[in-house]
């Protein structure tokens, strides 16, 4: 199942999706703390979604500052991570980035 999220900025997301227990904090061997997903999920981080321009510089899809992921689970999630996931609605009847 793959599923759309959009949080205010990185660190409520990487706290979102260590809540919904599909993220852990992983540190590595120079010490850096790094958020990575647990097996079973796969994680597609996207950032703030730029404006699309056309040739003249006019705005043609006005962008987003906020900061979106996808993930793809491929383990079953309980419905309480799934509620802890910060989904959103509607989504875009276009997505800026899918799984293919």
């Amino acid at each position: 199942m793959d599923y759309l999220l959009r949080s205010t900025t990185e660190s409520d997301m990487d706290d979102a999706l260590i809540s919904a227990g599909v993220a852990q904090e992983v540190t590595d061997e120079e010490g850096e703390v790094t958020v990575q997903p647990v097996a079973g999920i796969t994680l597609d981080r996207i950032g703030p979604i730029p404006a699309q321009v056309d040739e003249e510089g006019i705005i043609v899809r006005p962008g987003d500052p906020r900061y979106h992921a996808n993930i793809r689970a491929t383990i079953e999630l309980t419905e309480e991570q799934v509620e802890a996931l910060p989904t959103f609605a509607p989504e875009p009847s276009v997505p800026y980035r899918v799984f293919i």
